[in-house]
């Protein structure tokens, strides 16, 4: 196994060219090449409603609406920020299309307002074409004119004297379809007090392209700072994709800075602080950023770029890596103070040090690969990463640490002094009695976890969408302000032919605004473009009506509450002839209406795609009433969103964890058996590591860490990353050998595996610093594993060696 790269050491000119010509290719990509995905499908499963969701935000995220928030105490101050904002935003180079308000004032035939009307609507205007109703809305209109300030009120009732138009959002059981909220009757985006108002813009570009996202949050924020001046009482916030995109780029930049300097720092404290020579942080840290940086090298090579949870390999890679330079320097330090040369306990090193740390090596590197096996690509990723980079800095080290070792170990070296802790370590088992308790303590949550005293999943959208990202505070306070909850659905149709795309959202947004009971807000299409086979049926339904007898019943309603009939000829003609006029898509995309279609049309490969978004009533009966419906309409549409994604990552979750886990597991058993090969010592390490996963699952759940899809898939890599603690204590008993080989043990290969997993707990904490939730907590789950990993080892593996030997014959 080891003699290509033994072959390899001998020929070091070669190797060091090699590995010069490996380090600046890696570091070229780095500068160059290495780039983050904002993109949060890469942290969605690849298949179920996860994979519809992937297939919106493809379609839907690229091109997504920013929406900027305006508050303020004064409705005149706050519309005057915004009407300025959006003046001055027009101009901007990376905006597209801008509006602060739309045309509400619908078609100038009141007949076609048929078109844009679902079932109840439609049954309303039906209902007010009946004589007694016609009298009773004239009679309403007569009074709106003679009330003070009735010139507007005069222009839209001689349009349309009964008022047709309002019935399409009628208060108190109205069309439940909606081009979207906060749409106030004179067309602007504002809330019922206008003390809070909406801009809604179009960038230019794809959210999900870095550069653009960037180019536009930093466009943008010029003319905001010039409207915070000038309005010195209004707050601004911006949201939307582009924001979101670019917040999220540079959380993760700051979360990777400073995640991978803080583990490193971390590392090299507890290198020093228990391996007790400073010194040899000289020694390990060189090959150590090197191997960083050839696996940095590889997330460069990554086509769509570092996803939000593999961000963690670096501080991963530092943790996990350090542990061979522990072994490595210390077999060193063994030869020299046994009296070799310096270069001789170089190369003496390296041979007995190489097959158990490249089996460690391995091993842990094969619980990473295990994530290979995940439907979530972001930690299909950091598997890869994690994987590569414990092989390459276990490599680097090897080849480098002994060389510089041996230069800074030129003196003579005197054996250390144990610490005082390995002899308390040692009195914790020193007879069978407290070997068979402190065990016994150890395995005990074992059971624990095996009666259901292990913790539930949390919450996984806290990985998706982190709380401290600001444009996502901004989206929630949106949501506050003009309605709305967390948890809307989105239904999406995917159609070949846009027609019949449309035409399918339209029969599912009319089945659902017929649901008021189950369906809370309903935004479609369907309430500004239907499409022209659902036009053409509304239309037909109209004319079905005997509208040339409505007309006459109309005139002689407008003679009886005095109005004089013949100023209405032209609404009078259109009843006895009415338009079958309709709406073009082309046409609103004319306009600022455009606005609003963009949200609900995108184009997805050869596929066009049309969004409902529904926000059911709470509760689990409303939901399901709800799907049923949507099912029975259309079969073939997926119902997606962040409000429905929990259930499918727990689904995810449930298959990930068992086939990572049996992967792990069986590869570590491999790994154990190939560097134990004694059945005995094989058991003891499977128990160190079951024992530390059971303590890990009771302690987050008493200390309530959550556990979800992004860290709770660290517990079967903890099985490869602490397995390190038990071989190399079971390593040392046997080389020992004797009635004290347990107190030797622990003297000698004590704080070596103190190092090892304090290094490895020092690089996950790094990640605690990190401001997103997924990764923080991925980084509790680690360091908490391997401090615990750390203490069953040294009170599992001195009691079952104990409990093992026999007793002396009398």
């Amino acid at each position: 196994m080891t003699s290509g790269f033994l072959a390899l050491a001998r020929r070091r000119w070669l190797g060091a060219v090699a590995l010069g010509l490996l380090t600046l290719l890696c570091a070229v990509a780095v500068s160059f090449r290495l780039r983050l995905d904002p993109n949060v499908a890469a942290l969605l499963p690849d298949r179920g409603e996860a994979a519809a969701l992937r297939r919106y935000l493809r379609a839907f995220g690229g091109s997504d609406l920013a929406v900027l928030l305006v508050r303020g105490e004064e409705p005149e101050d706050v519309a005057a920020a915004a009407a300025s904002l959006a003046q001055e935003l027009r101009r901007r180079p990376t905006v597209e299309l801008v509006a602060h308000r739309i045309d509400v004032r619908g078609p100038g035939e009141p007949m076609l307002v048929w078109r844009h009307a679902d079932a109840r609507a439609r049954g309303r205007l039906a209902g007010a074409l009946e004589p007694a109703a016609m009298r009773a809305r004239l009679r309403h209109s007569r009074a709106l004119l003679l009330a003070p300030g009735a010139a507007a009120a005069a222009e839209l009732i001689g349009r349309d004297p009964l008022r047709l138009g309002e019935l399409l959002a009628e208060p108190g059981g109205g069309a439940s379809v909606r081009p979207g909220a906060g749409v106030q009757p004179d067309g602007s985006f504002a809330s019922d007090d206008g003390r809070a108002r909406l801009v809604m813009i179009r960038p230019k570009g794809q959210a999900l392209r870095g550069a653009d996202a960037r180019a536009f949050v930093a466009d943008v924020a010029e003319p905001i700072a010039h409207a915070r001046a000038a309005h010195p009482q209004t707050r601004f916030g911006l949201s939307g994709g582009h924001a979101i995109a670019a917040a999220t780029e540079r959380m993760l930049l700051s979360d990777m800075a400073l995640s991978g300097t803080a583990s490193l720092l971390l590392a090299a404290a507890a290198f020093a602080l228990v391996f007790r020579r400073v010194r040899a942080l000289v020694a390990v840290m060189p090959p150590l950023v090197l191997g960083t940086l050839w696996t940095a090298g590889i997330a460069a090579a990554m086509p769509r770029g570092l996803s939000a949870v593999a961000v963690a390999f670096m501080s991963v890679v530092v943790g996990v890596g350090i542990d061979t330079g522990v072994h490595v320097y210390a077999a060193l330090l063994a030869a020299r103070q046994e009296g070799h040369a310096p270069r001789d306990a170089a190369r003496l090193a390296c041979r007995r040090t190489e097959r158990p740390v490249l089996v460690a090596a391995i091993a842990a590197a094969a619980a990473f690969a295990a994530l290979g096996l995940s439907e979530i690509g972001a930690l299909r990723q950091l598997g890869i990463l994690c994987a590569g980079g414990e092989l390459l800095t276990a490599l680097a080290i090897l080849w480098v640490t002994p060389a510089i070792g041996a230069w800074l170990e030129r003196r003579p070296c005197a054996p250390p002094r144990p610490p005082r802790w390995t002899h308390a370590a040692a009195a914790l088992t020193s007879s069978r009695g407290r070997a068979v308790a402190f065990a016994a303590l150890a395995l005990l949550p074992i059971a624990a976890v095996a009666l259901g005293f292990g913790p539930g999943f949390s919450e996984s959208i806290v990985g998706l969408r982190p709380d401290k990202l600001e444009p996502l505070a901004v989206e929630r306070e949106i949501q506050r302000v003009f309605g709305g909850r967390p948890g809307g659905w989105v239904v999406l149709v995917a159609d070949a032919d846009p027609l019949a795309a449309r035409a399918r959202a339209d029969r599912i947004a009319e089945r659902l605004g017929a649901m008021a009971a189950d369906v809370e807000s309903l935004d479609s299409l369907t309430a500004m473009a239907p499409a022209p086979s659902t036009q053409l049926a509304r239309l037909a339904e109209r004319d079905a009506l005997d509208l040339r007898a409505k007309a006459a019943a109309l005139r002689a309603a407008l003679i009886d509450t005095g109005f004089a009939a013949e100023r209405f000829a032209p609404v009078l003609e259109a009843m006895q002839h009415p338009s079958r006029e309709l709406v073009r898509l082309e046409d609103l995309r004319q306009g600022e209406a455009e606005i609003f279609v963009s949200r609900f049309l995108g184009q997805d490969g050869p596929d066009t795609l049309v969004a409902l978004y529904v926000q059911p009533r709470p509760g689990p009966a409303s939901e399901a009433r709800v799907e049923q419906a949507v099912r029975a309409v259309d079969p073939r549409a997926a119902i997606t969103g962040y409000g429905r994604l929990e259930r499918t990552l727990r689904v995810s979750l449930g298959r990930d964890l068992p086939r990572v886990g049996l992967l792990a597991g069986a590869l570590v058993l491999l790994a154990l058996s190939l560097s134990l090969r004694r059945a005995r010592d094989v058991l003891l390490a499977l128990l160190v590591v079951v024992a530390e996963i059971a303590i890990v699952l009771v302690l987050i759940r008493a200390l309530g860490i959550p556990l979800h899809a992004y860290d709770a898939l660290v517990l079967p890599v903890l099985l490869g990353v602490t397995v390190d603690e038990g071989v190399f204590l079971l390593h040392g008993a046997r080389r020992a050998g004797g009635p004290d080989a347990v107190e030797q043990t622990l003297r000698t290969e004590g704080p070596l595996v103190a190092a090892t997993a304090l290094t490895t707990a020092a690089g996950f904490a790094g990640l605690l610093l990190c401001d997103f939730d997924g990764l923080r907590h991925l980084g509790m789950v680690g360091a908490l594993g391997s401090v615990i990993g750390l203490v069953v080892a040294l009170v599992v593996v001195p009691a079952g060696l104990r409990l093992a030997r026999r007793r002396p014959t009398s």
